[in-house]
């Protein structure tokens, strides 16, 4: 299949943890640049083609979703949260493949599209992620509908707080390997906190600072423009909360605006900055899917 538009799939998005190692903070209202991490996941599995997105939480995680179903009883783990899914699915003619994903991941484009790219490698029963560690993520896989609801409900009773591996290891699954930044989740305060440093990083320039200073100057001779009121930290800031929570394209077209605002007297460097990138973030919640 050469497209994640052509497998046919629903999702499952498992939201219902309790959150004990973040201080019983429910993962899925937490917030990452600007969103919160369910809708995140969610939106997601809509832009890899999911004909149906399920979220399996408390009501106030499935706003984004096509429907939100409880696990019970509740966190009762999240097996039982694949089963409350699974059942909400039978009630139309659910699809031969179903995704299932956890809502604190990091990457959550980069987990779906990292499955339906090598859809085409899966086993008889679907395809999962394996880290660089060789750890199994069980709760990041594309797989065969029927297959899972078997193995769900082969455990019974047994299913509530079971180890996820106690069911699906015994599915015919294909590994995709990936790196630990695609995989990785949040589930302590440290991991939120190192997630919201890590786009300063990968938004980080290959050219060293001095070397910026360099260009800055030189780019401003050559427009005839004094380069001292211009912080490159700062300005650097605006184009990568604009890059992420809008388009990537859309963080020069925000620098150049900028300039022109500065150049207008409608404010100063920091405060014009602080508006854009506020404005970037609620872009983000208004258009969760990214611009159309």
């Amino acid at each position: 299949m050469s497209n994640s538009n052509a497998i046919g799939f629903d999702a499952l998005v498992l939201a219902g943890g309790r959150g004990t190692r973040l201080g019983g903070a429910g993962k899925a209202e937490l917030q990452l640049h600007g969103q919160r991490l369910v809708d995140r996941v969610v939106a997601a599995t809509r832009k890899a083609g999911a004909a149906r997105v399920i979220v399996v939480g408390p009501d106030t995680a499935g706003t984004k979703a096509d429907w939100v179903v409880r696990e019970d009883p509740p966190f009762a783990g999240p097996l039982a949260g694949i089963a409350a899914g699974l059942k909400e699915l039978s009630s139309e003619t659910a699809s031969e493949w179903t995704m299932v994903l956890a809502c604190d991941l990091q990457r959550p484009v980069a987990v779906s599209t990292a499955l339906t790219k090598n859809f085409e490698q899966r086993d008889t029963d679907g395809l999962l992620l394996v880290d660089a560690q060789g750890h199994t993520q069980w709760l990041a896989g594309i797989y065969r509908t029927a297959a899972l609801a078997l193995a769900c409900e082969a455990l019974g009773e047994n299913l509530v707080d079971a180890p996820v591996r106690r069911a699906l290891n015994q599915l015919h699954l294909a590994q995709v390997p990936v790196d630990d930044e695609t995989s990785s989740d949040i589930d302590t305060p440290q991991a939120l906190e190192s997630a919201r440093r890590n786009e300063r990083t990968r938004m980080a320039q290959h050219l060293p600072p001095e070397a910026l200073n360099e260009w800055l100057e030189a780019a401003a001779k050559e427009l005839g423009l004094d380069a001292g009121g211009v912080d490159i930290a700062t300005v650097l800031d605006v184009a990568k909360h604009v890059a992420h929570e809008v388009a990537r394209p859309a963080a020069p077209l925000s620098t150049f605006l900028l300039g022109l605002a500065m150049g207008n007297g409608k404010g100063d460097l920091d405060g014009l900055s602080q508006q854009l990138v506020s404005r970037a973030h609620r872009w983000a919640d208004e258009h969760p899917e990214g611009i159309a």
